[in-house]
Formats: C-alpha cells, structure tokens, sequence
C-alpha cells in the first residue's frame, strides 16, 4: 500500500574530524529515514613527502561508520572506504558521478577533498524503494557514531595533518499520511549491514567467511587489500569466489568473471571490489524476493580462492534484509 507522503532534506551538524577520535551525533527521531547522508571535505595537509596517494582518498578519514538504535541495535557499521566504493545500490553512482575528490599529489601542499557517502535504509534500484525505510517514531535514541582515521591513512607513506576537516550530516526523511482505511503503512523489512576483516599471511584455496544467518542477504561486497602495497584494495588477490551454504551454492564465479558480471551489473567499479548480488541484473529494478533466504539454515558463507602474502586482508561487509514476519 503505497500512502501519501512528502520528503524532507535537512542537515543535522557539521561535526570536526579529529584525527584517531570518535563523535557522535544525535540524529531526529520522527519520521521514516530513507538515507543517512555524510559529506566529508576540507584539507589534507603534507608536510613530508609521501609517495602515493591511496585509491580511496580522503575515505580513510572515516574508519567507522556506525548508525545505532535505541544505544543497543546496531543497523549499520562499515568503514568510510566501502561505505563510498562499495555503494552500487544507487544507480549511476559508480558510472561517473563525483562521489570523491582526493588529493592531486602527495607532496608537501594542502590539497582540498570531498568524499560523498550515502547509508541507505531505503532501496534506491528496488520495485518500491521505501519498502526498507527506517521508522523512528517509536525510538527513544538513534545515533550516528564516526571514528576517525588519521591523516597519513590516506596515503602511502610521507607525514600529513588534517587542516580545516568536517563532516556535514543531513538525513533524507519522508513524512507519511494516513491512507484511505485510516492506518499507515509498514514496512516490509528493515535493512542492516556489518562487515567482517579477515586477515591471512598464507594463500588459501578454501578460506571460509561465515556470514550472519537468519534472515534474506541482499549483497555481499567483499574488499581485497595489500596483495601489492599494504591498506591497498587489489585486483590481484582473489582468483575465485563462492557463496554457499552447505551444497546450495548460490555464486561460483572466477575474480576476474565476478569483476564482468559487476560492470555489467553497475557500471565502472574500483579494482579490488567484488561484488555478490542476488538481486542484481543489469539495470532492473530489484525485488526482495530474489534475496538468499538463510533464515532455516545454519553457515551461509564465503569462500575465497585467495592469495595470501604478509599485507593480505579481506573486508567483508553484509547487508541483510529482516523481514516483518
């Protein structure tokens, strides 16, 4: 049931990065969320040399992202890197839009960054997108916590300062109406991500992941780091990658056939991503009901054909759909 509603935009506080600190930010409880919107900007200084800029500068500013109901319900924790690389839920995004501005060099300057991160409740590619909006009118706490990386994390080497670092919150709401027989509408499902980093010094044909089970998995985005230089993602460290529980295999893919699949699938992606998306195909809108149910089974998982050297790790981050049964 599709009710009235209108949408509300509206910024929350710019909040100062502070390098290797943490903020919290109390976000508005009323309405329904569809996004919890960051945009982070302001300097990277240099003062040593370094000697490369990372793939994913400046989101390294932000180690952790966390969004947490009631100071006990975790909906969403993920790094600053993936919640910006590893978004190709909003269509277009990964296609050309400027999602980052990172520094230019990694000399001695003070170069200006941007980086642009949307946490979706809703589903921007799905049938009906406020299917998973978020209702805050019942809670009585719904924070947003950032822990802040440190300057340097954004580069290879060289020694650097934050100068004049924010991050502006805003929130994408909307404000539903009664409909015809007098009730709101639910929503079918709430949405919630964690991650998972696995570290390895070893190559390992069979490296298992276990992911969370007892509800639907919308996508699994694995991140491949330092097979090349460390904190690095790498377009070399995965040969194959499944996802099964048991003996229902639900992908079987060579890295490189997964890499294909995910530009035919969104577009342009950073190497070293992958993606695993039941709900994926092409540019069609996307239906729940296409998501891995793991509610009646015991070890959905990954399982990694990986190389392994001393800087290997994986991150891997989960978005589970709970289903209003």
């Amino acid at each position: 049931m599709n009710n009235p509603q209108i949408r509300l935009s509206r910024k929350v506080q710019t909040v100062p990065v502070v390098a290797g600190g943490f903020a919290y930010v109390d976000l508005p409880r009323q309405y329904d969320y569809e996004s919890v919107l960051l945009r982070v900007y302001g300097g990277l200084q240099v003062t040593v040399n370094g000697t490369a800029v990372r793939a994913e500068n400046p989101c390294q500013t932000l180690a952790r992202i966390e969004l947490v109901a009631d100071g006990k319900n975790t909906l969403d924790s993920i790094p600053g890197h993936m919640a910006v690389f590893g978004n190709v839920q909003r269509p277009g995004l990964q296609q050309g839009a400027r999602f980052t501005t990172p520094a230019t060099n990694f000399t001695v300057a003070t170069y200006q960054v941007e980086a642009i991160i949307a946490l979706d409740f809703a589903m921007p590619r799905g049938l009906n997108p406020k299917d998973t909006n978020f209702r805050t009118s019942q809670l009585s706490l719904f924070q947003l916590r950032l822990t802040f990386g440190a300057a340097g994390d954004n580069f290879v080497g060289g020694t650097m300062n934050y100068s004049a670092m924010n991050v502006d919150v805003s929130t994408q709401e909307t404000i539903e109406f009664k409909g015809a027989d007098g009730k709101f509408s639910m929503p079918i499902a709430l949405k919630k991500r964690s991650y998972q980093e696995v570290s390895y010094t070893a190559s390992n044909s069979n490296l298992e992941v276990k992911l969370p089970a007892g509800n639907l998995i919308a996508n699994v985005v694995t991140r491949a780091e330092g097979n090349v230089t460390a904190a690095e993602p790498s377009a070399t460290q995965l040969n194959n990658l499944i996802a099964k529980s048991g003996e229902d295999y639900r992908l079987n893919l060579a890295a490189a056939n997964l890499r294909a699949k995910n530009n035919l699938d969104y577009g342009s992606v950073l190497a070293g991503y992958y993606f695993h998306d039941p709900l994926a195909i092409g540019h069609a809108l996307q239906h729940i009901t296409c998501a891995w149910d793991v509610a009646g089974q015991l070890e959905p998982k990954m399982v990694y054909d990986a190389v392994g050297t001393a800087n290997t790790k994986l991150f891997i981050a989960t978005t589970e759909l709970i289903l209003a049964r």
